[in-house]
């Protein structure tokens, strides 16, 4: 229970601050840097007038929201790519392995950078940007996975039976892949949500007219004023290491959890 009080934390803070806070993307010079622990304002303003607690909680939420999903397009790429070449002749499958290794060898933030600024800035590229920079990192685990299942006492004695291929992925291969799928879910999580973050960081933001601006763009549009207030640098940087804090202890709970199964 003491490991997921970050978790409920961030929960609790994220709920306040949607509920009792409006999103803040409207502009107040008037509020500009005032001052914090005040009933309005508990953690003051930024430059622009904003909340800083708003500007933390919907942070976060626009965060989580981008990196899920981000997340989980880039494992059913990884997932579809694995399917088909583990269905293709050895041939064309040791080809497409030097393919991996040409990706597994790029730095993913300059692979996503460099996708980012080929396509029209939405949030379907930034999709396309995540899913192109690490889906060569998922394909390895998944790969390996499906050959053992294929490779499998109980696949080749279905297969002696004249059990079809379409009932071997059905009953086989599926089930076992679910579980790997969602692990890999969970333990990428983290690093799409630093790569969110570094994107922000550079301006590039999806959500910011409903949610405001997210946690890297708040760190790089208030940087050059910490002398000022130090609040409106620091929360988003506590709010980044918080939630991927908050997913690393997913990962050790759930490990725990197969560990006294």
């Amino acid at each position: 229970m003491i490991r997921l009080f970050p978790i409920i934390f961030i929960f609790t803070l994220c709920a306040i601050g949607i509920f009792f806070f409006p999103a803040p993307n409207k502009i107040d010079l008037d509020q500009s840097f005032c001052s914090p622990f005040t009933f309005s304002h508990i953690l003051g303003c930024d430059r622009m007038g904003r909340d800083n607690f708003a500007l933390l909680t919907y942070g976060i939420v626009t965060t989580i929201l981008v990196a899920i999903p981000s997340r989980f397009f880039t494992l059913l790429l990884s997932l579809l790519f694995s399917l088909l070449v583990s269905y293709l002749p050895k041939t064309i499958q040791k080809a497409f392995q030097y393919f991996v290794f040409v990706f597994l060898s790029l730095p993913s933030l300059l692979t996503a950078l460099i996708v980012i600024a080929l396509l029209e800035p939405s949030f379907f590229a930034f999709l396309i940007s995540i899913a192109v920079s690490d889906w060569a990192h998922s394909y390895e685990p998944l790969q390996v996975k499906i050959r053992e299942i294929l490779e499998s006492g109980y696949v080749l004695v279905s297969r002696n039976m004249g059990a079809s291929q379409l009932y071997i992925f059905r009953r086989h291969v599926l089930p076992e892949l679910g579980v790997l799928f969602w692990s890999l879910f969970q333990t990428g999580i983290p690093a799409v949500i630093m790569t969110v973050s570094i994107f922000s960081y550079f301006g590039m933001d999806f959500g910011t007219e409903i949610f405001g601006p997210g946690l890297g763009e708040q760190i790089s549009f208030s940087k050059d004023f910490v002398h000022i207030s130090f609040l409106p640098v620091l929360l988003p940087i506590l709010g980044v290491i918080l939630v991927v804090f908050s997913f690393e202890i997913l990962k050790i709970e759930k490990k725990n959890i197969f560990k006294n199964s």
